[in-house]
């Protein structure tokens, strides 16, 4: 991760670098790995003003606080920062949630390995899925990722499997849980 600290008026005292480079750390792993992060700070007639804008592979956060006490503008931004990457992680648990519909993966390995499903509440029967009844997941990703980050969509999601097009070899490739619990990549080379 790359920070860019600029000041107007002021001198950024090293504890302070260090505070907020500590804090950018603790929302980065919340928010995914930051690319680059610009913190500005002004002081103004009475107060300071600080900026923090943040980006990430998929997401781009920005924050801003006025105040008197300068290492409390400072707090103020980073808990902003901190609130928008953790509301924005849950949003994309409940789409992955509401999308997923139990699991493609899941119900189409379970199906060809022979494996019967428990039965919802009300239901009788406990037969595996027939073909007619399988669901479409929208449990990939749209942009090019790379195999790290594909790993982390997988744990996130709860399912067993997550298809993405490599950033790296350009190819479409598919990370699921294998037997032995281990994660296993597949990259056909068409």
């Amino acid at each position: 991760m790359s920070i860019n600290f600029s000041t107007k008026n002021i001198k950024i005292p090293g504890a302070l670098k260090a505070f907020i480079e500590k804090h950018l750390h603790d929302i980065e792993k919340i928010a995914g790995a930051i690319i680059d992060a610009e913190v500005i700070i002004n002081e103004e007639k009475l107060s300071y003003k600080v900026e923090i804008s943040l980006k990430t592979r998929l997401n781009s956060f920005y924050a801003e606080e006025r105040n008197k006490i300068l290492k409390q503008a400072v707090r103020n931004t980073l808990a902003t920062l901190r609130s928008q990457a953790k509301k924005n992680k849950e949003k994309v648990k409940e789409e992955k949630k509401r999308t997923s519909h139990d699991g493609f993966f899941r119900r189409t390995l379970g199906f060809m390995a022979g494996e019967k499903r428990a039965a919802p509440e009300g239901d009788e029967s406990t037969e595996a899925p027939r073909p007619g009844n399988i669901l479409i997941s929208e449990n990939y990703s749209s942009k090019p990722i790379t195999v790290e980050e594909a790993v982390f969509f997988l744990n996130e999601s709860g399912e067993n499997g997550y298809m993405f097009v490599n950033s790296e070899t350009n190819r479409l490739a598919a990370v699921f849980f294998g037997k032995k619990g281990g994660i296993s990549l597949i990259e056909p080379k068409l």
